[in-house]
């Protein structure tokens, strides 16, 4: 009885910070998950662009978000704790996020968004897809 107390009190205390993260899945998930791919150009305040490359799952529903950021190229996960069938998020708090309305392969190229940094800056803001 105590043997299985004692588990059961490392499972709980092990998954505990589990519960308070953020979940992105990691990029080896996300790509072996894709099954297609889609780039779209943004037209954002200030004159900005970005050229954002979504991969997509045989659900045709997003699993990552690539673009250059910072002068960066950035990978970013669909983040499942954050994303619902209202909005979808890329990243997570410790990083840059691209957020936007609940997205699927269907209306990837209709849907605007934003991209924010790990401190709440935004990056690209109102960000409108190119025709």
């Amino acid at each position: 009885m105590k043997k299985s107390l004692l588990i059961a009190s490392v499972i709980a205390v092990a998954s505990m910070p589990l519960a308070h993260a953020d979940y992105a899945s990691d990029s080896r998930a996300a790509h072996g998950s894709t099954k297609t791919t889609k780039t779209v150009n943004y037209h954002c305040q200030n004159g900005k662009n970005v050229r954002v490359t979504y991969g997509f799952n045989a659900q045709k529903l997003p699993t990552y978000a690539q673009a250059n950021i910072d002068g960066k190229n950035r990978f970013l996960p669909i983040n499942l704790n954050r994303s619902d069938n209202v909005d979808t998020v890329f990243g997570d708090s410790n990083n840059y996020s691209i957020m936007t309305d609940a997205m699927t392969l269907a209306n990837h190229r209709s849907k605007s968004i934003n991209i924010q940094s790990a401190s709440g800056e935004f990056a690209f803001k109102g960000c409108s897809p190119r025709r």
